[in-house]
């Protein structure tokens, strides 16, 4: 079993209801099993989103390092994320 933490959030209302709901169908074994589903859900089409930029700045970046910038920075635009320096994406901006 993976280690869990125990945290306090704050959701809407609606969302609670649909995790109520999804326990009483049998879908779900808990408001946190749901919560928790939902979660790395998220992570991981992060996760493979991620991927799949670095795999497609990587083809660009063998068109020279201008071509590369621009497709960072027009990436990062699209992304609503800034850049670091060191050429990895930081928080949303």
């Amino acid at each position: 079993m993976t280690a869990k933490d125990r945290i306090t959030i704050t959701i809407d209302h609606d969302l609670v209801e649909a995790a109520e709901a999804a326990v009483s169908a049998g879908t779900a074994r808990s408001v946190s099993d749901y919560i928790n589903s939902a979660v790395r859900e998220r992570a991981s089409r992060h996760a493979r989103s991620r991927l799949w930029l670095d795999q497609q700045l990587a083809a660009v970046r063998s068109n020279g390092p201008d071509a590369y910038a621009a497709a960072r920075q027009r990436a990062a635009a699209a992304l609503g994320i800034s850049l670091s320096d060191d050429g990895t994406a930081g928080s949303p901006a």
